[in-house]
Order: structure tokens, then sequence, then C-alpha cells
């Protein structure tokens, strides 16, 4: 590996989703060969030897890989070769559920299939949060390696992995009350972003992107993804603008990565991947000239010939923490540092948190709040449910780090969690990861905390539009949101079209919830034949929330209480298709009394509309506000048309066109339900949309 061309994103993650080129076992043109279909071989063999090639290339084009397997698997759907390394492109890309299917499909075929065979359905449960199946394989697997001496490391991992299963059980079944918003694609890409960094006064917001950069942009020849690039987007306080690549001084040829900012804004920390194996420098903002100056190395008691990937300088100035992998002093991986400026203006020696802080695996992403007294970091270690977990610790009044504290699920997931701020006010958070719903690769997400004070919200039995979370030519579904799964019954069926008939299927996503939390319990997709499965804990009353593209978004109640857990059971469930003219009463939209001003629990459902819009793209719709016929007209349209309004500029800051967008205030003009009754005038006290075109 030549680590000169290595960024922070591909160090940090590289080798915990490389594929072990070992175990890339091969597909053999002979056993490729159908029975049934001989003539179609030779353009299957071609459309492998296509995607081996794109295998071969690493992780960035796991996803053209897999286009041409599926081709071949088209001809030939029961070579386990084939359905191992689709398995691997899923696993390592995106859709962890369907990872699972492929994965074991090779298993049934050929239990020898692939040495780590156990080990990669583990990693694909683990993924999907299936803890209980996860550790079931990666135990066989474990029995597998014995006590072989030369299998020691790989021993270790699976040990870490199976405590990982059980942290994740313990984690998800206190999920934290919080609402996670994507910043939407003013911010985000298809491409990987992440490491974001608020400038001086959250006036905008800095962060790293894989997305291509300049006239003839590059790759990255360890991962085939594009170098790294920083990027930044103006705060306007209310959403953030389009972001634009930094240029020069701060982006090069090669990785250049955004690391940190100083808390009075005028020095910027990036990584660049060509300097002594990958090293942080500082930029100065020269206030007198109104420009950037030329990046400068660190204190030479900094940079060192490991490597160094994160940075702060704590206020005051006088104090940085870092992230290095050198093995002076270290506990393992890669560690944090402080370093502190004497009396005389030079930096001391660097010193190693301690193992408090430090695991024996990897930290990074460090983040310390302005009073200098809270730091977040995300490690492998500690009580991680998988990956990079994000922690929290405190300074005691001794001045001490206390013992770091798991943020906790949703925040935390299987998956890696990295880089967390927060904004100056400590009260919004902002995180990189994968979530299903997002744009691709990995995106910047905002936090919000509810407190336990706050309600979550309720669960309706309205068929709503909202969309799906996966996009139609590559379903995606990376792990579910709150999840406890325990495997005892075994639902089954497909999604129909109701226009269509029931010869006619849909490709849908299927979450089934605990109507009286509101909790994701399970979660499934449907394949290109509209065929589900899904496991529930018991049979009993769930909520359903279904999502496909251009349907009705479908959320009802249904009751499964008779069913017998020892059979399997079978279930259809029919969509509507949008039409131009649809109207649909937003639920869950709540504003301040009196006024247009959204509040929190209000987001939740608006996401909703944003993901259906992403994904229907050609979609334009008209937002209406509608009050019941209590107060004046004249005040009844301006607040009905206000709060439209409101409506659409949230929207427009999750990444919306607004040109795809129409607000109205229709007043009590068109009531639902008689305005006499308190019970009719909260019907007609609305949100609405119609579909203006699609």
């Amino acid at each position: 590996m030549d680590i000169r061309k290595t960024g922070v994103f591909v160090i940090i993650l590289f080798w915990s989703a490389i594929l072990s080129a070992q175990y890339a076992v091969e597909i053999k043109k002979k056993e490729l060969r159908n029975p049934d279909n001989s003539e179609g071989l030779s353009e299957a063999w071609k459309h492998v030897q296509e995607g081996n090639k794109f295998f071969d290339q690493g992780i960035g084009s796991l996803n053209l890989a897999r286009d041409h397997y599926l081709f071949a698997y088209s001809y030939n759907p029961d070579n386990a070769e084939l359905d191992y390394r689709i398995g691997l492109c899923y696993l390592f890309s995106d859709d962890k559920m369907k990872a699972v299917d492929y994965l074991l499909k090779a298993y049934e075929i050929k239990e020898l299939v692939s040495p780590d065979i156990q080990l990669m359905i583990g990693k694909a449960y683990h993924q999907v949060m299936e803890f209980d199946l996860a550790r079931q394989f990666y135990s066989e697997y474990r029995q597998k390696l014995g006590s072989q001496l030369d299998a020691f490391n790989e021993i270790d991992e699976v040990d870490k992995l199976i405590i990982e299963c059980a942290n994740g059980k313990t984690l998800t079944q206190e999920p934290k009350r919080v609402i996670i918003q994507n910043l939407g694609s003013a911010v985000n890409s298809q491409y990987d972003d992440y490491n974001p960094k608020f400038a001086y006064n959250d006036s905008a917001l800095y962060f790293t992107s894989r997305r291509p950069e300049g006239k003839r942009p590059k790759r990255n020849e360890l991962d085939y993804k594009y170098y790294e690039s920083i990027f930044s987007s103006t705060n306007t306080g209310k959403s953030f603008s389009p972001a634009r690549s930094m240029g020069k001084p701060f982006n090069f040829k090669g990785n250049v990565a955004i690391v940190g900012v100083s808390p009075d804004g005028a020095s910027v920390f990036i990584y660049l991947g060509e300097e002594d194996g990958g090293d942080i420098q500082q930029v100065n903002y020269l206030v007198e000239k109104g420009k950037w100056k030329k990046p400068k190395s660190l204190a030479k008691s900094i940079g060192s010939e490991a490597l160094e990937t994160s940075a702060v300088l704590l206020p005051g100035g006088n104090e940085i923490y870092f992230v290095s992998s050198r093995e002076e002093g270290s506990n393992g991986g890669k560690d944090i540092y402080s370093v502190k400026m004497n009396s005389k203006g030079k930096w001391d020696k660097p010193r190693n948190l301690g193992s408090l802080i430090n695991s024996r695996y990897d930290e990074e992403g460090i983040f310390i709040s302005t009073d200098g007294n809270t730091m977040y970091f995300a490690s492998k270690g500690h009580n991680s449910m998988g990956g990079f977990d994000i922690f929290k610790t405190e300074k005691n009044e001794h001045g001490s780090w206390g013992t770091p504290v798991n943020l906790g699920y949703p925040i935390n997931t299987p998956d890696d969690e990295v880089f967390y701020i927060t904004d100056m006010s400590g009260v919004y958070g902002y995180f990189s990861t994968i979530r299903e719903g997002g744009l691709g690769g990995r995106d910047i997400y905002k936090v919000i905390e509810l407190g336990s004070e706050k309600e979550l919200l309720t669960l309706t039995k309205e068929k709503l539009i909202a969309g799906t979370d996966y996009p139609e030519r590559n379903p995606f579904l990376t792990y579910p949101e709150l999840v406890s799964i325990d495997t005892t019954l075994m639902l089954s069926g497909r999604v129909r079209d109701t226009i269509g008939g029931r010869d006619t299927v849909v490709m849908a996503a299927l979450s089934f919830m605990d109507p009286s939390t509101g909790e994701v319990v399970a979660r499934a997709m449907t394949g290109t034949d509209g065929l589900y499965r899904a496991r529930l804990k018991e049979p009993k009353i769930y909520g359903l929330e279904i999502n496909a593209t251009g349907y009705l978004y479908y959320l009802d109640i249904i009751d499964l209480s008779a069913l017998n857990p020892d059979e399997p059971a079978e279930k259809d469930f029919f969509l509507q298709r949008i039409e131009v003219g649809t109207k649909v009463v937003l639920e869950n939209i709540y504003f301040e009394t009196g006024k247009s001003v959204l509040t929190p629990n209000s987001y939740q459902a608006l996401n909703q509309v944003a993901r259906f819009l992403e994904n229907n793209e050609s979609v334009r719709l008209e937002i209406s506000g509608h009050t019941d016929n209590t107060g004046s007209l004249r005040v009844n349209t301006n607040l009905s048309q206000a709060r439209a309004k409101a409506v659409v500029d949230y929207l427009v800051g999750q990444g919306i066109e607004s040109g795809r967008l129409e607000y109205k205030g229709y007043a009590d003009s068109q009531p639902v339900a008689d305005n006499s009754t308190p019970e009719g005038r909260e019907m007609n006290r609305r949100v609405e949309f119609k579909v203006l075109s699609k």
C-alpha cells in the first residue's frame, strides 16, 4: 500500500471494510454453465470477467462489479462462487439485507464455498442488527479456527465481533430520543461526504468529500474512489448553501481532508496524504491581505513518520489534541494525544491520554466543546456495537477526562459513525455515517435531542405519501433504525399494485413497528418478484409502514395475533399509485400556537415527504394550509398560507428544489369535516399536498 496516496478516510475505514483477498473465491467458467441454457454461457462469462475487473479495483467499484455479476446470475442463479461474490459486493457497499440473502444462498449450495463464508454471513447479519444470528455464525467460524497459532489475530477479531453483538443488543434496548436529519443535497452528494467542521461563529460548514473535483478528477488506487477534497457550505442559520470546493491553498493533487478549525477560525488544520506518509498541516488566515497562506507543518513534536489524522486546538491556543498511529506510548492502533505549549512558546513532548480514553483499537475524529470540558471521539473499542462508535467524555473537578460513554442507538449502529461535532450552542450535533435514505455513500447528518420530557411521534392509521428510502435502480438498506429482533415468526407475502391487479408486483420497503411505542422491530424488502420475508418477535398487533417509489405511502395496523408461530404465515399488501391531483393530509405536522413556526415534532413526517421527492425527481407538489372557520377570513388566510410556506421552506432546506414546490393558504374554504364539532374543526386544521405533475 502506497501510504503517500492514502486519504484520511481511507486510513480510518480501509482495514475495517476491505475484502480479504485470499478469500476472493474464483468463479470458473465450466461451473457457471447452466445445463438448461448452454447458449447463454458466453455472454454470462463476459460479464463475470468484467465484474472481476471492478471487484479487484476496490470498494469504490463494487457496485459496478455487482451489476455485471447480477447479469451472470440471471443466467445461472445456482453458482455458489457467483452468489458469494454478489453477497460481498452488497456487504461492502450498500444493501446489507441483500448481502444476507446471497451469502446464505452460496452457503446452502456449497458449504465450503469460501473459508470465511460463516464470517461474512455473520458480518451481514451484524450489519442489519440480527445480533443473535450474527453471533451464531461468528461462533461457528470461531470454532472452525480452533486454537491455531497462525490464526491468533483472526481469532481475536472474531471474539471482538461477538462482543460487539452483545453490546448492540444492550444499546438497542434503550434507544436515545433523538431526531437524525440528513443535511440534504446542498451539502451531501452521491459520493462519500464526511468530517464536518464549523468555521468561526458557525458561519460555514467545512467538510471532506470524495466527489469528483476539477476537470480531470482521479481515483485513489486503493479503493477506486475519487481523491479527497475539501468543500465549504455557507450556514444561513436555517439551511446550508450549495457546497463549493475550497480551492487553493486547501485542495491539491492527491488526498486533502479537513481535520480541524481553531476556536478563532484563523487557522484550519488539513490532512495531506502526500506529506511524510500522511500528516496534519496548518493553514493560517492573513487578515491584512484577506487570504489564506500556504499550508505549513505543525510542531515537530506533533509530526512523525506515523499517521496523524485529526487535530483540535483547545480554547486559549496553548494545547492541541491530535490522533496518531505512532508506537511510542501507544495502547494499540491509533490513539489520542495531547501536547502543551511551554512558557517559552515551544510545544512539549506529546502525551498519550491513557487507557481510560484510548482502547487497544483505533480512536479517531476528536472534537472538544467551546468550553474545553467535553470531548467527543470515535472508537472501535470500549463498548462499540460495531466499527467506529461515537463516545463522549467530560472533565471532572480535577481536570481529568472521565470514562467515555457511548452516545447510544440510533446515533451509533454496527456501521461506522465518525466525526461528531456540535454547533457553538452545543444544542445540535453533526456526524458522518451511512443511513438508509441517504444520498449515496457516507453523508453528514444533524442530531436533535428530544429530551426525556418530550413524546416521540405516535403511529397513525392514515395512508400518507412519503416515498421510499430505496432508489429504484439499486434498493438501498444499511440497517434498521430502531430494531430489536428475536426470530420466532416468519411472515412472507407480496406487495402488489391495486390498479394493476394481483399479477402486478411492487418493489417496496416494509417496516414493522410496535404500535405502543412506534419502535421499528423488523424491516424487510421485496425483490423484483414483489416477495418479502420478515422475521417478527411474536404473533401480535404491529404497525406497518410500506414505502415504494411512485406509490402512496402506506401506514396501517395489522393484527397477526392469531397466527401460529410454528408455521410460516403469508399476507399480501396493496399500494395505490401516485396520480396527478392526488391529495394527501400530512399527519404529525405541528406549529407553535397561532403561529407558522414548525415544532421539532414535525421533522420526521416532513423528512418522509422530502425522501419521497428525492426518489421521485419529476414530481411537483402544491403544499396547502387549511384552518377551521373560527376567526376572521383575513387572519385565517394569512396563517394558512404562512404555514404552507413554512413547510415548503423546510423541504427546500432539506435539498428539495424550490421549483418543485408551490404553496397556498385556503383558510376554511375546503373543509373535510363539520366545523360545528371540536373533532371536525381539528380535522379541518391541517396541511395537505396535492400532486401537480409526476
